[in-house]
Formats: structure tokens, C-alpha cells, sequence
């Protein structure tokens, strides 16, 4: 038996988690190609906050244990998931909602990612869906060269950081949109090439942030007036890829953009892509990311560190909007 949150019902966050210190879920024996692992690390994501208010795309049967990431040590393995090579004392990390903020975890091997050498806990920990995000949305939709430009709102989001770092390091350059001026700085910092503030009209000045060179790719997380905002800066026939919808209004283009600029709208969800990719794909994409977090970059800013026991305080501060840094359970 160990020790894990758990939800029965969804609702405000801190009327429905429970702690349960008898967990049994993790000590059952194993199917063949299931494995056992000691969770080591796990952050509380929006989405977290988003599933246990019952309002997420995608939730979980009840009673359930949230948790949409995390890192673990695989304790022991089932006989299909030893051949198909995982291994005791082996770090991995799981597909998105596997229910990540308990202390042992049963799971399909198909639900496991490799962790890459060289990480940080932390960055193992946040591994698997923000920067993923990132590095799929600058690589799925139109072909990037060095040098071209992507434009972003939420540039100050964990996936928009992702963005930046990402983008910079592949040579991308990108104009980012954020509400508040003091982040202007501390975004060109991580090496933002342009950065602007939301009243910024995008159609008029776009050309001139980017010395005329076009903007095939926009990446939106708001959704409303923000993203005809940064459709606005696209060349004709450019692409814009919704991932989320942080302003709570409909997605939104303008008639004029859309018939006369050509403009192309897709949506994208990191869970989706993990459901189709091979193990090849997924190992392939976290070590690209994982060479540009072992440089130094993609390391999320800790703001605290929680036992499972102290959730209050933990879902208390994660829902906090002006934190520094991201919220983990030490399991």
C-alpha cells in the first residue's frame, strides 16, 4: 500500500481531491506487459486543475488519480514489457494523464517514455507535454528554415517559453504577444526575438518588427481577438495552429483573412499525437529536446515542492496566477 490523491467526483479542486494514505492500485500483480514504478516527480499543470474541475477535453473514470506527467523508476516488469525492453532501475516518464500524483503506479508499457541521460529531475518531470508541445507545433505545420519566423501569443506560458527556447535553438526566429511589459525582458532574455504587447496591432506592424520577412506560422493559446491579433501577421496562405483557449472566447479569424490572406487553421493536442506515435517517434522527438536541455535551456522554474499529503497548499499555490515557477508532489 502507499500513498495517493485521488478524486471521486469532479468540482472546486480542493473540495474534491482526497488523500489516501492505504492506496492499493500499485501493489497489484502485474499483467505481462504492465510495469511497476515509484513515482519520483510530478507537476501540477492547468490541465490539472482543468480535469478536476471537470472541465478538461479528456477525463478519467472515476474514481481516478490525477496527474497529467511526471517521472518515475520502474520497480519491476512484467515479462511482454522486459522484452520489449524495459528494465528495473530504468527512468521513464509516461503519456499524458496517466495519473501521475500518487506514490506507485501499475501501467502499460505502451504508456511509457524513455528518459533521456543528462536531465534534471525537474526537466524529466516536464518533459513529456509543454515542451513536446512546442517542439511538434514548429515542426508538424509548415516547414521552418533557420531564419524564418513563427509568431505566438501567451509568449509567457510554459509552452510559449518552450517556444522561444526551442525556436532558438533550431535558429527560428519569433514574435511573441504578452500582456504585461515587464515580461518584455525577461522573454528576450531566453532569446525572444521580438516582444509585444497585446494592443500591438500585428496586421500594420508586423512587417516592420520582421524587416518584411513573411510569417508562416502562428501559434495560438488564447483564442477571441488575440488570435485574429497574430493571424494578422501571417503572409498570405500562413498557417495558424490553436492549442489552447486561455481567454474562454471562441476561436475567432477575420472574413478577410481567411478568403483573401488564404490563411490555414489547424488545432493541435500533445495527448492526440502521443495516442498515434510509434516508440521510435516518441524517443526520437524527447532526445532532440533533451540535447537542447542538456545546453542549459527548458529548465522550469521550481516555485515550490509539495508531499502529497500538503495538496492543499500545493493545488492552492498552483492555481496562484502570479507565481514563478512551477508547482510539483514529491510522491
Amino acid at each position: 500500500m502507499s500513498k495517493a490523491l485521488r478524486i471521486t467526483q469532479h468540482g472546486a479542486p480542493l473540495d474534491v481531491l482526497q488523500f489516501i494514505e492505504g492506496d492499493t492500485t500499485g501493489a497489484r500483480p502485474l499483467d505481462p506487459s504492465e510495469v511497476r514504478a515509484a513515482v519520483r516527480l510530478a507537476p501540477i499543470h492547468p490541465a490539472d486543475i482543468n480535469v478536476l474541475e471537470g472541465t478538461y477535453a479528456a477525463l478519467p473514470t472515476l474514481p481516478a488519480t490525477p496527474g497529467n506527467e511526471g517521472v518515475a523508476e520502474i520497480l519491476e516488469v512484467g515479462s511482454d514489457a522486459a522484452s520489449a525492453g524495459w528494465r528495473v532501475g530504468q527512468q521513464v516518464a509516461f503519456a499524458p494523464g496517466s495519473g501521475t500524483w500518487r506514490q506507485r503506479m501499475v501501467i502499460q508499457e505502451s504508456s511509457l517514455t524513455t528518459v533521456p541521460q543528462g536531465l534534471t529531475q525537474e526537466q524529466a518531470a516536464t518533459l513529456v507535454v509543454n515542451p513536446a508541445t512546442a517542439w511538434r507545433m514548429l515542426h508538424d505545420f509548415v516547414t521552418l528554415q533557420p531564419g524564418d519566423w513563427v509568431v505566438q501569443n501567451a509568449a509567457n506560458s510554459a509552452v510559449g517559453r518552450c517556444v522561444i527556447e526551442i525556436a532558438a535553438a533550431l535558429g527560428i526566429k519569433t514574435l511573441n504577444v504578452v500582456r504585461r511589459p515587464e515580461l518584455v525582458g525577461e522573454l528576450k532574455a531566453l532569446g525572444a526575438d521580438a516582444v509585444v504587447l497585446e494592443d500591438v496591432k500585428l496586421r500594420k506592424e508586423a512587417r516592420a518588427i520582421t524587416g518584411g520577412a513573411p510569417v508562416r506560422l502562428a501559434l495560438n493559446a488564447v483564442g477571441g481577438d488575440s488570435a485574429v491579433n497574430i493571424a494578422g501577421a501571417l503572409a498570405n496562405s500562413g498557417t495558424l495552429v490553436t492549442y489552447g483557449g486561455m481567454s474562454k472566447q471562441p476561436f475567432r479569424l477575420g472574413t478577410g483573412q481567411l478568403i483573401f490572406g488564404d490563411l490555414r487553421a489547424r488545432g493541435f493536442w500533445i495527448t492526440a499525437w502521443y495516442a498515434r506515435a510509434t516508440r521510435a517517434e516518441k524517443d526520437a522527438m524527447l532526445e532532440a529536446i533533451a540535447r537542447i536541455m542538456r545546453q542549459g535551456h527548458l529548465t522550469p522554474s521550481v516555485d515550490n515542492i509539495f508531499s502529497l499529503n500538503e495538496y492543499r497548499q500545493a493545488i492552492t499555490r498552483a492555481m496562484e496566477p502570479s507565481r514563478p515557477g512551477k508547482v510539483f508532489f514529491r510522491p
